[in-house]
């Protein structure tokens, strides 16, 4: 400062102009000297990635809209390193790098929140609070930008209280090898037969050590029945789930035709560790339906009385409420249901192996039916709404394949979300039918599975249960062809 005040004085010039110059020159200084908020505390380092390659093949899959939301601001050059990524192998540290450099720009250039971007991610009560504030710019911002990222990847970028313990399960380094020496194993195996193993334990010994399929955070050592039923190895002790085994196979084939290679193979519910059919190793989470863990089917059945953020509250209790799919389910249930039935009574199942939730039905003459009145060995249950141009003629294939079953072998059933019995007459007239269709009143499903077949609920939901309505399938918008030779190959077996 002592100098530059110098250099002032050899200009001659007056006290007057010395002075404003020298006042000017302060103003400027406390200006670019005044201490700013600091930020660095929000922002990542190389220890906030909790499984940095899982984060490369979800920010690689243009199916997932909040990754379509973050890559665009990535440089061109971590672009291009995340599309050399393999999705199995451990990223490297360029990669890392990049991706640590840009996000980082990312969390300070402005806000990350987008509402058509984050509508699937549920949001940290802390998140919440702050984007009710909506920062624009600095500390504030930052942090939220760094609690919406985690959010959007919870299993990738550790949250702020995470950032001094970043997450370390046990034995996840082992497991992942175990993955992908059985994709190894898997494409070995598909060079030599052409297809997919009906189980895992069909890679072993030729193509895989028996002890590849034992997680080593398994403490019942692959014990069959663990996971779910009807999913236990037949053959060896198995710590994974194998997604398409011989009674899902046709399912998984029907969503890969939709979904693409990102569709989870091989399943690690320990880990929350997923092969993908493309074989890219990635974590459970909530960017997209086939993501996430075990299918969940929601029935709701509407009443005629009380009211509806009560009767939820009773039934699925307050936490279900704040949750983001509490918050969506009132939201439909408030924009599709007439004032006078504002009650909802809501079962979830996961439907293999579950009995089938009790359900208020009605025959066209509007007496209330059951379908335990059904004497079947097995009975195919379809919920479907009669507007649909696409129900009529799949019912319609579907009956003609199953004609030769008896009712004490199988009964086919439907059950018309529409309460117009006229209309269902018509419906059937129309098409042919000569199943039962019966009216669920007021009645709605909601269907969350591996895939976004659509934006709207599945028009066409199918359930095959035994005689004791336990449910041995569910299929959503079926091919009746291939659901035929299903039901073939469960009613001969049981014969």
């Amino acid at each position: 400062m002592r100098k530059m005040i110098l250099r002032l004085k050899i200009f001659h010039l007056s006290k007057r102009t010395i002075t404003l110059l020298f006042a000017t020159l302060l103003i400027t200084l406390s200006t670019q000297l005044a201490p700013r908020a600091d930020t660095s505390h929000f922002l990542l380092s190389g220890d906030d990635f909790k499984d940095l390659g899982s984060l490369a093949v979800k920010l690689q899959d243009p199916r997932a809209v909040i990754s379509q939301h973050i890559v665009p601001q990535l440089s061109a050059e971590t672009q291009q390193l995340l599309g050399e990524y393999d999705g199995i192998s451990s990223p490297s540290l360029a990669l890392q790098r990049a991706l640590i450099l840009d996000l980082n720009k990312i969390l300070q250039v402005g806000p990350l929140y987008d509402a058509e971007s984050f509508t699937k991610i549920e949001l940290s009560e802390q998140t919440d609070g702050l984007l009710a504030q909506n920062p624009q710019s600095g500390e504030a911002l930052v942090r939220l930008n760094r609690l919406l990222l985690s959010d959007a990847y919870p299993h990738e970028v550790a949250s702020l209280t995470e950032k001094q313990t970043s997450e370390n399960p046990e034995g996840i380094e082992k497991c992942r090898e175990n993955l992908r020496r059985i994709q190894q194993a898997r494409e070995k195996y598909r060079d030599g037969t052409n297809r997919d193993p009906q189980w895992l334990s069909e890679l072993s010994p030729e193509y895989l050590d028996k002890k590849d399929l034992l997680c080593p955070a398994d403490a019942t050592n692959g014990k069959p029945g663990v996971l779910t039923e009807g999913a236990e190895d037949p053959t060896l002790p198995c710590s994974y789930l194998y997604e398409f085994r011989p009674s899902q196979k046709t399912n998984r084939e029907i969503i890969l035709a939709n979904q693409g290679d990102m569709l989870p193979f091989v399943r690690c519910e320990r880990h929350l560790l997923n092969l993908s059919v493309g074989g890219k190793l990635y974590r459970n989470g909530p960017q997209r339906e086939i993501y996430k863990g075990k299918m969940k089917v929601m029935v709701a059945q509407v009443n005629a009385s009380g009211d509806l953020y009560t009767q939820l509250q009773a039934q699925l209790g307050e936490e279900f409420l704040k949750s983001r799919e509490g918050k969506d389910l009132l939201k439909n249930l408030h924009g599709s249901l007439p004032p006078s039935t504002p009650t909802v009574r809501q079962e979830q199942i996961s439907p293999i192996g579950k009995p089938m939730p009790n359900m208020t039905l009605t025959d066209l003459s509007g007496q209330p039916v059951k379908l335990e009145a059904f004497q079947s060995e097995f009975i195919l249950l379809n919920i479907f709404p009669i507007t649909s141009d696409t129900c009529g003629p799949k019912l319609k294939r579907l009956e003609k394949l199953l004609k030769n079953y008896d009712a004490s072998q199988l009964q086919v059933v439907g059950i018309s979300t529409d309460d117009s019995a006229k209309a269902i007459e018509t419906f059937k007239e129309k098409y042919g039918l000569s199943m039962p269709i019966w009216m669920g009143k007021n009645m709605q499903m909601q269907v969350s599975v591996y895939s976004d077949i659509s934006k709207s609920q599945a028009q066409l939901t199918t359930f095959l249960l035994n005689r004791e309505l336990i449910v041995k399938d569910m299929v959503i918008d079926f091919d009746p062809d291939i659901l035929s030779q299903k039901v073939k190959r469960l009613v001969e077996s049981k014969n």
